[in-house]
């Protein structure tokens, strides 16, 4: 039986400018607490694995709703590639499962130990998306409680709006219980060519090159203190790709040799600061720009991170609400890791660089992936998500969830936008 962990007694505390929970007790739930939990009315934080979330999934007084890794053994083969999974259980063991049955998943973060349930609540993406796009574009149907406590499945035919806005929506339309997912043929060797560039230029210009192919299955590209490089492949063994020493065929890519430089504890003193934005192709170079002079300009650490992913959706794609993919058919994302001294002021500074990065990425056509550090206000919402924001409202009144994950921006801006009242 899957289980929940439900921290009871939460309290929050000021860390360097970000709030971090700590909880007291941890009681283990069955599966059927959930749909009783949002059904109570008590406020409610969800929260996948935590992994990075910019203090949007800490508490203060309130339940924090957390799943934990669940054996693979509650996976069901529904056939024709299709697979129905507990949303607590880890990409880590779906994917160990899936290859011992040679399938495989299409879309593969580069950190496997977060949840399902919490990469699909904010689109999820990898070197993989090159080729396949977001992790919901794979998602077939999902299981929704709202906040009355009443479970239904959800897609693109069964309460489509519901299927629209909970993929991608921070679990602000309720708490996802499982998922359908489709899958592909598990191939087991990648031949991947690394290339060195000497220019931030010179990068940003290959990887829009690489936008533009369609027969590339694995890309992405590193920015880090004096060495800039990318990474391409393609699924297959086959060794007469690799005719330089540039190249190599690796087994088992997602879980060979996984970069581990941007989940690096912080330098001593410092708080690890970190975010995501995604430009339509063609956006690459000035937002690009834009990144380099704001960490100038920011007390930011100097050993600050990037990193390039090309997301190429399926022509079919459903338009989420809320996920960091806009109407382009080929975006590019570009993430910043940083970390700040605790002092509040340099803290704020980097703050302020990212806030002032989300509107250079709304006016190149973008929009921030969710999970991170995004200062984003009523206005800025407003721009990102339009219309959306008015049903989002509508749907979180209309499903009484009011009392679910309130203290995100995306739900204040989408309450004051609406004005619809909260529940007392």
């Amino acid at each position: 039986m899957s289980a929940y962990e439900v921290p009871i007694d939460e309290f929050a505390t000021d860390f360097g400018g970000l709030r971090r929970a700590v909880p007291r007790a941890v009681h283990r739930m069955p599966s059927a607490f959930p749909s009783a939990l949002l059904g109570s009315g008590r406020q409610l934080t969800l929260r996948g694995a935590g992994h990075s979330c910019g203090g949007q999934t800490v508490t203060d007084g309130e339940l924090l709703v957390t799943f934990t890794d669940t054996a693979s053994r509650q996976v069901r083969d529904l056939g024709n590639g299709l697979i129905e999974v507990p949303a607590g259980m880890s990409w880590d063991g779906l994917e160990r499962h899936l290859n011992r049955h040679s399938r495989a998943f299409p879309v593969l973060p580069d950190y496997l130990h977060m949840s399902i349930g919490g990469t699909l609540s904010v689109g999820g993406a990898g070197v993989n998306s090159v080729r396949y796009g977001m992790q919901v574009d794979h998602v077939e149907r999902i299981q929704l409680i709202d906040g009355t406590g009443t479970s239904r499945w959800c897609s693109r035919t069964d309460h489509p709006e519901l299927f629209r806005f909970a993929l991608g929506g921070l679990g602000t339309v309720g708490l996802i219980e499982r998922a359908v997912l489709r899958t592909v043929p598990y191939h087991r060797h990648t031949h991947v060519h690394h290339t060195r560039h000497t220019t931030l230029t010179e990068l940003g210009e290959h990887t829009e090159q690489i936008a533009q192919r369609d027969d590339v299955d694995v890309f992405c590209a590193y920015l880090r203190p004096g060495m800039l490089y990318s990474i391409t492949g393609w699924r297959d063994g086959d060794p007469k790709r690799c005719a330089d020493g540039n190249c190599e065929v690796v087994s088992d890519l997602p879980f060979a040799g996984r970069d581990t430089a941007r989940t690096a504890a912080p330098p001593p003193g410092h708080v690890r600061l970190w975010t995501d934005y995604v430009v339509p192709a063609g956006q690459l170079a000035p937002m690009l720009a834009a990144v380099e002079a704001q960490r100038q300009r920011a007390e930011a650490n100097p050993r600050t991170l990037m990193y390039i992913l090309i997301l190429r959706r399926p022509p079919e794609a459903t338009r989420f609400a809320f996920t960091p993919v806009g109407n382009a058919p080929v975006s590019i994302g570009l993430g910043v890791y940083t970390s700040a001294d605790r002092d509040p002021a340099a803290t704020a500074a980097t703050r302020q660089m990212f806030r002032d990065l989300l509107e250079v990425c709304c006016e190149l056509g973008g929009r921030p992936y969710l999970y991170g550090v995004n200062e984003l206000d009523d206005v800025l919402a407003e721009r990102f998500y339009g219309t959306d924001l008015d049903r989002l409202a509508q749907l979180r009144s209309s499903h009484h969830l009011e009392h679910v994950n309130a203290h995100l921006p995306l739900v204040t801006a989408a309450r004051r936008t609406k004005r619809i009242p909260t529940s007392p």
